[in-house]
This record gives structure tokens, sequence and C-alpha cells, in this order.
């Protein structure tokens, strides 16, 4: 449980700079494009910095792994949708709330991302003979 309460501290120190890098890209980009596309954008460059943080310096994981990095792939794509339809259901209710619709989408896809991160992408499979009583 100690691992876990480090590593949530650690997420919880990285997510106001990526949450800066994506509300700033967003911020820019809606004076040029739709709020959707935007979106999508900003959400894009964030994760890109987020994922340097949460393999190296919040779950520790040095090694190469194509799976890690797959799994990785498909949540974010999962996020990604989920994080989109957040901010444009709550602009929906309120269209003058771009903050508040960012902000929300982004809470939201934050708990659902560590939770998922930290135990199915960054997650240390189990290898054969390395059970406990083995």
């Amino acid at each position: 449980m100690k691992k876990v309460k480090k590593e949530l501290a650690r997420y919880l120190m990285v997510v106001p700079f990526v949450g800066a890098a994506d509300f700033g890209a967003y911020y820019l980009l809606i004076l040029f494009m739709p709020h959707s596309v935007s979106k999508a954008i900003s959400y894009i460059i964030s994760n890109g910095i987020g994922y340097l943080f949460n393999k190296y310096w919040i779950f520790k994981k040095t090694e190469t792994s194509h799976s890690e990095t797959a799994r990785y792939f498909i949540l974010d794509v999962l996020l990604l949708g989920f994080n989109v339809i957040a901010n444009q259901i709550i602009l929906n209710v309120w269209p003058q709330a771009v903050f508040l619709a960012w902000a929300m989408a982004g809470l939201l896809t934050m708990l659902i991302s560590f939770v998922s991160k930290k135990w199915w992408v960054f997650t240390t499979p189990l290898r054969v003979g390395s059970a406990k009583g083995s």
C-alpha cells in the first residue's frame, strides 16, 4: 500500500503540469478550430508528456515492453474518446463554460487513467515459476 501511495502522490504532482500543457494547447487551438478537434489535439500532446512521466517516474518502469506500450495506446485512445465526449456533453449543457468543461472532463479522465495505468498498463506480470512458494 505504501508503494501505491507514493505512486499516487507522484501522479498528483504531475497532473497539474500535464493539465497545464493540455489546457494551454486547447485554449490556443480553439481560436482556430472546433472545440472537439482542439480537445483531441491538446489531449494527444499532453498525454505524450504524461506517458514519459508515468513510465519513468511515477511507475518506475525502465524496461522496454511492447505489450505495455500497446496497453497504453489502447487505453489512451479510449480515454481520448471519453475525454472529448465528456467535454462536449458539458459544453452542450453550458455552452460558455469552456474551463468547466475542460476541468470536469480532465478530472474524470484522470481518475480512470490512474486506476487503469496502475493495475493494467504498468503492472508487472507474473512469470511462470515466479509466484510465491515456487
